[in-house]
């Protein structure tokens, strides 16, 4: 959320003036812009000013950048830390320069460069009309769910429904979305989960859920004997994790795991691997924040999987490590993307059916310190051109996109598009929370949604076939709670009405 803030350098309101001009080669460069190149790309790509609107630059994105740059921007911190707490955490973690890297003359030429050069408003997207949602019906749990889902899972094996909510509660539901068991006081909201063959399950515990840095995440292992449920922590320690793979990764034999420690300013992302004794033994890839999702996928076609992943939380990008053997990797990034973008979730699959991993991805994570509705956020596919080259396809406009799922809905030999916005346009009718992109043939997309999609405000989604008649169904989760502006209307419906989970039956079989 936008704090709105005057700039303040050394005590002193900043008054955004003229532009001083540097010569920078053959050509004149605004001195601003000469040292925003020379400080901001050197940690993400450069953002042009094009990005954001003058407001959102001057009262949001600079007084957070000041920070990076060591330099203070306000009377109080309280546009940059949640608490006080947070404030000392990330003292202790040495996150901010303590000396500035930048003289104040230096910040209000770039603050200046920005203001001077940054449109009113961003402009909206053209947007193709939605149509009518088709062979799917909507389906309401039986029992009530507080919308407050931070996961939304499908068991094949047990063939239950799972879901997390931030109190820390657990919901197992049968395939015909009856709550036939709980879990309350648990540790936290889970982020991710895998079945066990039905007999037990990993959960993977994000600790905080709320931006924090500290290690208090676990991914701990539970069943049920006798009517109760136990559990053991597997790993522990670990810094706000988001999502786990499971695979061998020094070829031992054993499952390992890859876990992704989103964090907030700071994070890793690792490895930990099993031994003889259960006993897990981490192994980091890289340190930094923002570790959002892996696959382990071939990317080199060399008959050893790589491990791919998104990056978030700044430096945003799609980086392949090519896999060594034995638990070492070489990084190669594949495709980057401004600190703005928000990149929320990406997938793997073959749209043009030519034998190689294409990338589904989806931007819109609009809850940072630069709120304001953005036309580059929505849905892309990038399409494998070899040769390390990745060429976007196809781009849908869908504001605050939060996770795209490509899937043979309609079993016609291609892949269609199911996606969710949690930081959507509450002011289109209708809502753009739910797309459903019907791919005609070639890539051509149709995009429709169902009746009245403000039956939730979804953050999580799943595919499997719940009613197992042999065709995919989705599962949506409801996160009701705000931290962007949203209609008070909707607010308390979500609130009220229980209805956390959706399901989208498809109807082709």
């Amino acid at each position: 959320m936008i704090h709105f803030r005057k700039i303040w350098l050394g005590g002193t309101l900043l008054a955004v003036g003229t532009l001083t001009y540097w010569s920078c080669g053959t050509g004149q460069k605004p001195k601003g812009e000469v040292l925003a190149r020379q400080y901001c790309a050197g940690c993400h790509v450069f953002p042009e000013p094009s990005l954001l609107d003058k407001k959102t630059w001057v009262e949001g994105a600079l007084p957070y950048m000041a920070s990076w740059m060591g330099v203070h921007v306000a009377k109080d911190d309280s546009a940059i830390f949640q608490n006080f707490e947070q404030q000392l955490r990330t003292e202790e973690l040495g996150v901010f320069p303590k000396v500035p890297v930048v003289s104040e003359e230096e910040w209000a030429s770039i603050v200046d460069y920005y203001a001077q050069n940054a449109p009113e408003t961003l402009p909206r997207p053209n947007r193709d009309t939605l149509q009518p949602l088709k062979n799917f019906r909507l389906r309401h749990t039986l029992s009530p769910v507080t919308a407050t889902v931070t996961a939304v899972r499908y068991d094949p094996y047990s063939r239950q429904v799972w879901t997390s909510h931030r109190s820390g509660a657990m919901y197992v539901m049968d395939n015909k979305l009856r709550v036939i068991d709980s879990l309350f006081n648990f540790e936290s909201p889970f982020s991710d989960f895998k079945s066990r063959e039905g007999s037990s399950w990993n959960l993977l515990s994000m600790g905080y859920m709320d931006p924090n840095d500290e290690a208090k995440g676990t991914l701990v292992s539970i069943r049920k004997a006798n009517g109760n449920w136990r559990g053991k922590r597997v790993i522990a320690e670990l810094q706000r994790p988001v999502q786990a793979t499971y695979a061998d990764v020094d070829e031992d034999g054993r499952e390992d795991v890859i876990i992704c420690e989103y964090g907030n300013y700071t994070g890793k992302l690792a490895w930990y691997a099993a031994t003889a004794t259960d006993s897990m033994t981490r192994h980091v890839v890289e340190t930094r924040p923002g570790a959002r999702m892996t696959y382990w996928e071939d990317y080199d076609g060399d008959g050893r999987s790589d491990l791919w992943v998104l990056w978030a939380q700044g430096d945003e990008q799609i980086a392949v490590y090519l896999n060594g053997g034995k638990g070492n990797f070489a990084k190669k990034i594949l495709l980057r993307f401004p600190p703005s973008y928000g990149s929320g979730t990406f997938e793997l699959a073959d749209f043009n059916q030519d034998g190689k991993l294409d990338i589904l991805y989806a931007n819109g994570d609009n809850g940072d310190k630069t709120y304001t509705l953005k036309p580059y956020h929505g849905v892309r596919i990038f399409i494998n051109k070899g040769k390390d080259k990745f060429e976007e396809e196809y781009f849908f406009p869908l504001d605050g996109a939060t996770q795209a799922m490509a899937r043979d809905f309609d079993q016609d030999g291609d892949l269609d598009i199911a996606a969710i916005a949690f930081f959507p346009d509450f002011s289109l009718d209708p809502v753009r929370s739910f797309v459903y992109l019907e791919n005609t043939g070639n890539n051509h997309f149709t995009p429709r949604t169902f009746a009245d999609p403000n039956q939730g405000r979804w953050l999580t989604m799943d595919a499997a076939d719940v009613d197992q008649d042999g065709d995919l169904d989705l599962l949506l989760g409801s996160f009701y709670l705000a931290i962007t502006p949203t209609p008070k209307s909707l607010l308390e419906r979500w609130k009220t009405e229980n209805k956390g989970v959706l399901v989208l039956e498809n109807t082709l079989r």
